[in-house]
Formats: C-alpha cells, structure tokens, sequence
C-alpha cells in the first residue's frame, strides 16, 4: 500500500473517531479564564485571575490544584476534592464550584483567598488570529 493511501486511511480514521469523542470531551462550563471583575480581567499581572484547564486543573496567581474527583452537586454545581501547591507548601481542598444563573463562577471554601466564598466573572479572552 502506497505511503499517500496509507495516510489518507489513518485521517479519516482518525477524524472518525475525532467525531465519535467530541461529547465525551467537552468543556465543561466552568472551564476558562475567570477574575473578580472585569478590570482584573484586562490585567495579566492580577491576582485575582484565575482559569480552570481540562475540566480539573485550577490555577491561581501563586497557587495551582488538581481535582482528583470531581462529583455533580446540582444543576450547575460541582463538588470537587483538589491537591493544591502554593508558596512552598503542598494542601488539600475540598470546594463546591458553580456556575450562577448570571453566568457568574461562584468557589465556596475554595484553596485561596480570605473569604470562605469567591465570585469570578468570566474573562473574554481575545484569540490570536
């Protein structure tokens, strides 16, 4: 089999298959780019950014977690048991995460901040073209 054949079958193979996962990997809705309002958003420097990455990854401005579970708790809540690393030390969290009627990303008893509650705003980030 020509080298052109063989690579056409491994595409569309491929493709295929792209196709037959899409909903099986789909963001979830409080994945992106978030801060506490929109002027943070604007600033790269803030630390009142952060962004949840691949469903389970949280990151702050000196502070990053892993969700190692990740569990429904409503309509659009999440109840979510991290691993966390900042400034040195290594700790667990055990946040609820959800998403308001407003759109709004509220962290009850989240890994950072001094309220027990965070509210975010989601963050347009503007694609490179």
């Amino acid at each position: 089999m020509r080298a052109v054949t063989r690579f056409a079958m491994v595409l569309s193979l491929t493709a295929a298959l792209a196709s037959s996962c899409t909903a099986a990997f789909a963001a979830q809705p409080y994945e992106g780019f978030w801060a506490s309002t929109k002027k943070d958003c604007r600033d790269q420097d803030s630390a009142s950014r952060m962004s949840i990455e691949g469903g389970n990854r949280l990151y702050w401005y000196e502070t990053r977690c892993r969700a190692g579970e990740i569990t429904a708790d409503g309509k659009q809540s999440w109840k979510m048991r991290l691993a966390c690393e900042g400034e040195g030390e290594k700790f667990r969290s055990n946040p609820r995460v959800s998403v308001a009627a407003d759109g709004r990303l509220v962290i009850e008893n989240g890994p950072v901040g001094q309220a027990k509650r965070q509210t975010y705003v989601r963050c347009e980030i503007a694609k490179k073209r």
